[in-house]
């Protein structure tokens, strides 16, 4: 698979799990774009050990970790455009909301398996744990999202 092709097939995916796990348009497209550029360097030593997805989503998470631990983005609460939402705009803001109220972690669990449509084991490669590390952080996650969903 060349490059390219793989940019064409990730790039909306890597996207939005940057904005989903830290709200911000910018600093996710700027995110998106560092990850493509690590990818690009990184390549040549992908072994096939794991599938190109995982392998990019791992560098998005590394990406992520280092942005965050160097304090380059700020987490703030972005509420989608209520007219784009339409009749679901009550709902979809408060889904919102739910999920801006968790911790990191608790976001990127549920954005890597319950958006971006991973499974456990994946995501578990994915953030560098074991299947039942991760497991255990996904339930947890589910738990504080419907705490919070339910306390919107």
């Amino acid at each position: 698979m060349e490059l390219e092709d793989v940019f064409r097939a990730h790039q909306q995916a890597v996207f939005a799990y940057f904005l989903r796990v830290i709200g911000n348009r910018q600093d996710a497209e700027e995110l998106t774009q560092e990850t493509f550029v690590r990818a690009c360097s990184a390549a040549i030593r992908f072994r096939g050990d794991s599938s190109v997805k995982t392998w990019l989503f791992g560098i998005a998470r590394r990406v992520l970790l280092e942005a965050s631990r160097a304090g380059l983005f700020d987490r703030t609460e972005q509420l989608p455009d209520v007219a784009a939402a339409g009749d679901r705009a009550d709902v979809r803001i408060d889904l919102e909301r739910a999920l801006a109220s968790l911790g990191v972690s608790d976001r990127e669990a549920l954005v890597i398996v319950d958006v971006l449509g991973f499974e456990p084991r994946e995501a578990a490669a994915i953030v560098g744990v074991s299947a039942e590390t991760f497991r255990v952080r996904l339930h947890r996650a589910r738990r504080r999202f419907r705490e919070a969903y339910g306390g919107v």
